[in-house]
């Protein structure tokens, strides 16, 4: 290995393991850290091949294996998030996939191996919420049980939210990081055109329904494995609806401001909106107004 190859797989696996290790430790921001684990890696595997690229996954898990406390449990996060996830990204790229097709082939393979991880090791259950509890005794029980409650039995759709973020952010940073590198990526659409597929709307329907049933009958798990459904589609149509929000007040920094502060502070609104774009498609109608403003305009000349 030369001199200069080695040299960057040390620098990059450095990077790799701090990003990580950022991530997990910097409370609520580092969701923005982290996803630049994975651009280190697909970086490497892109600039100096796969061999190269496994020989920093080997260095990175060896320090986070070393040096964070009880490392062997980080190592399962670390495969997941970063190193399963940027294998996903690095093959759609070389296949120069379209950028919707990498990341959400990279969320649908992390997030199914991170769900059947977490079912087999039985995360979600009454037992594993009781012993998570123990673990953070000195916050108040009251608070403790509300929180706990909620967060257990959503555990599965919070997990696919994260994935679901962190690929995204994974994807965005690479793309704006790679021409640095001499790498030609192709970027996501801006986030302003992002819509939701109309077929999404059936799937929110029947997870109702569903859920309804489940509660109605006590099924506990039926209501349970729809209601995690149900959060993880409330959060798609969230990222709609703060999108359509972008487009609509585009021109107004001051007016996106307001209008992310009051989704951020009332989400329901956000996933309102998102899902009546399904009927609406909010887009569409603006354009067909300013179109018909232009038309307008030119007549007035002529």
């Amino acid at each position: 290995m030369p001199i200069s190859t080695a040299k960057r797989v040390l620098i990059f696996s450095i990077l790799i393991f701090l990003f990580f290790v950022s991530g997990f430790s910097i409370p609520v921001i580092g969701i923005f850290f982290l996803p630049f684990s994975s651009v280190s890696l697909v970086l490497l595997f892109i600039k100096n091949g796969i061999l190269t690229g496994l020989i920093g996954i080997l260095l990175s898990s060896l320090a986070i294996y070393k040096i964070v406390p009880t490392g062997y449990i980080f190592l399962f996060p670390f495969s997941l998030f970063v190193v399963l996830n940027s294998v996903v990204l690095y093959y759609g790229i070389i296949k120069k996939n379209n950028p919707w097709r990498i990341t959400l082939e990279s969320c649908f393979i992390v997030s199914i191996t991170s769900l059947v991880l977490m079912l087999s090791l039985n995360i979600g259950d009454p037992q594993t919420s009781g012993m998570v509890s123990k673990i953070v005794s000195d916050i108040p029980k009251e608070k403790l049980d509300i929180i706990f409650n909620v967060i257990m039995k959503n555990i599965y759709a919070i997990a696919v939210i994260f994935i679901m973020m962190n690929v995204f952010l994974s994807y965005i940073f690479l793309s704006f990081t790679a021409p640095k590198f001499n790498i030609t990526l192709k970027k996501l659409p801006s986030f302003e055109k992002w819509r939701i597929p109309e077929n999404v709307i059936f799937i929110l329907i029947f997870s109702i329904l569903f859920y309804l049933i489940g509660y109605r009958f006590k099924h506990n798990t039926l209501s349970q494995l729809f209601e995690n459904l149900l959060y993880l589609l409330f959060f798609i149509y969230f990222i709609g609806g703060i999108s359509i929000g972008k487009y609509l007040f585009s021109k107004s920094r001051m007016a996106i401001f307001i209008v992310y502060l009051v989704f951020f502070l009332y989400p329901p609104l956000a996933v309102l909106l998102g899902i009546s774009d399904v009927w609406f498609d909010f887009r569409k109608r603006r354009r067909n107004k300013e179109n018909d403003i232009s038309v307008q305009d030119t007549e007035d000349k002529i």
